[in-house]
């Protein structure tokens, strides 16, 4: 007999076996035992929750000759041939494959047909978001006044890419992510009808990784299933563990007293345990934030955690252990630190060694791990004056040369400086004071602010500053081609549109101009010349003294 899997097996066929959702289940129940069915629904949330499965049983529920507290009886000859894949009242359809406009025409012409058994053709639209707008237009009529027969019932994971011409058509239901402890009952329940031991701590393990999906939990039970199969056991948390390729809880409370207490070695340690156990990087990573999340939960709930976090008591008592160990804003700064580790390892050519870092990192003092988080923001600052991307505002001139330097800093990074109320956004005229940028920093920050213009950019970025003088830019480009470019840039308009530019870089009153290369002297090889000859001045000097030697220009 071929195999089938758990989640088909276990595919809820009435609305009782429906896990979670009861909100929506009690909804849909009412309309059936009333009659008050509407022509259109939207059934939207994360999958394996339960959408496609509500739709084909209420589809069955309000088909059924003699329906029972909203359910279908499942032994009238409607129910019967429902529940048969070859009807054809039931009309399940793929919208990532059939998503035009001539699919949608084809449907509009087969929807006056009537139902073959029952009262009511359902059109059950899935991944309803893959229309095309052609085809979401074409539904539009339809979908607003469908024949009386017909029914339709929209699914979807992703209900923010429907059109709100879609969306007020429709009843809209969200199905929640199943709780934990519930995908875990549910899963016990299915492991005693097949004689199967199983251990709490194994299908609560399953229904944590499932993220609050049904099917996913069914998914990875029938993974671990086969493997326990294969080792001739139970489904055990060691199995589950092992499968999942998951931290223990024990070694991840382990690790995290190592990072808290700062001991590098014994950090160092437990990840090569972990990897010589054949644990991922980015699996190691992801228990990692959790824990933290854990600790940080734990710390601000106290006796609620063990409700918010879906664990046991046991767990959350340890969790509040571990976390009374260790300040919040420190738990907060760890959460960033191995998030953005996590992130990066995905990218990096040795996964491990960008954990490792972020563990050692993770292991200094709070103090120490803040003032690197600042240092690393000081970088950046510095880059960005650097490339002339900011532009940061000069302190007083009377200012003593510290408070300049803070000002500066605090000034880039965008926080206000102690002691000082915040000074009014600049206007972007210039000041008389300037900003104190070298010539070439001035230009490159104008080149920023010449980007809304594509066609001034796209001619101004092929030149290379040369000098400034009294407020006048030269910029020189390349012989050849860039004479082209000189011709341009020197119009009127386009001059004054730069000229702008670079006053409100400078803060001064600045003029500019064009020329070719060949046109000014080459300043770099003038400075050259001259030293060369200072030092051969020197030398004579030094040789027969200085009163012996007359310079004649």
């Amino acid at each position: 007999m071929t195999y089938q899997a758990l989640y088909r097996r276990y595919r809820p066929q009435r609305f009782s076996d429906f896990v979670g959702q009861e909100a929506v289940i009690r909804t849909l129940r009412a309309q059936v035992m009333s009659g008050r069915i509407a022509h259109a629904y939207l059934f939207c949330g994360t999958r394996g929750t339960g959408k496609t499965s509500a739709a084909k049983v209420f589809a069955r529920a309000i088909n059924c000759e003699h329906p029972a507290n909203g359910e279908a009886c499942g032994e009238c000859a409607t129910c019967r041939a429902l529940l048969q894949e070859s009807n054809l009242d039931i009309l399940e359809i793929d919208a990532a494959s059939n998503n035009g406009v001539d699919e949608i025409r084809e449907l509009r012409e087969n929807i006056k047909y009537p139902p073959q058994i029952g009262r009511f053709r359902v059109y059950i639209i899935d991944e309803v978001h893959m229309l095309s707008t052609g085809a979401f237009n074409a539904l539009l009529k339809t979908l607003e006044e469908p024949p009386a027969h017909a029914k339709f019932i929209l699914a979807t994971t992703e209900p923010q890419k429907l059109p709100a011409t879609i969306l007020s058509r429709c009843q809209r239901f969200n199905f929640s992510r199943i709780p934990a402890a519930q995908i875990s009952a549910r899963l016990a329940e299915a492991m005693e009808e097949n004689g199967i031991a199983a251990e709490p701590q194994a299908l609560s393990r399953i229904a944590r990784a499932a993220e609050g999906g049904m099917r996913d939990a069914w998914s990875i039970a029938d993974m671990c299933l086969g493997y326990a199969q294969e080792a001739q056991g139970g489904l055990t948390d060691d199995l589950v563990r092992e499968v999942l390729g998951a931290a223990d809880s024990a070694f991840l409370f382990r690790f995290m007293q190592s990072v808290i207490a700062g001991d590098t070695a014994a950090v160092i340690g437990e990840i090569d345990e972990a990897m010589r156990a054949g644990l991922e990087v980015q699996v190691f990573l992801r228990d990692i934030c959790r824990h933290v999340r854990a600790l940080l939960l734990a710390a601000v709930c106290g006796e609620d955690t063990a409700d918010v976090l879906e664990v046991t008591a046991e767990d959350a008592a340890e969790y509040r252990e571990q976390a009374s160990t260790v300040s919040q804003e420190r738990l907060m700064n760890l959460s960033d630190l191995f998030l953005r580790a996590e992130a990066d390892a995905r990218w990096a050519q040795q996964p491990r060694f960008a954990l490792e870092t972020a563990a050692l990192r993770a292991c200094l003092p709070e103090a120490e791990l803040q003032l690197s988080q600042l240092s690393e923001r000081i970088g950046e600052v510095e880059k960005k004056i650097a490339s002339g991307a900011l532009v940061p505002a000069a302190p007083a001139e009377g200012a003593p040369r510290q408070e300049k330097v803070r000002a500066a800093v605090q000034k880039a990074a965008g926080t206000p400086v102690p002691g000082r109320a915040a000074a009014p956004a600049a206007a972007p005229a210039a000041s008389p004071v300037g900003t104190g940028l070298s010539g070439e920093a001035v230009w490159k920050s104008a080149l920023q602010a010449l980007r809304k213009n594509p066609m001034i950019y796209g001619l101004a970025m092929n030149g290379r500053f040369h000098s400034v003088e009294d407020g006048l830019y030269t910029i020189a480009f390349e012989k050849g081609a860039g004479a082209i470019h000189v011709n341009m840039l020197n119009d009127e308009a386009r001059s004054a549109e730069i000229a702008a530019a670079l006053t409100a870089a400078a803060g001064t009153p600045c003029r500019f101009r064009a020329v070719t290369a060949d046109a000014v002297p080459d300043k770099a090889a003038e400075e050259a010349a001259k030293k060369k000859a200072q030092e051969n001045l020197d030398r004579v000097i030094e040789m027969f003294g200085r009163e012996n030697v007359r310079v004649i220009d």
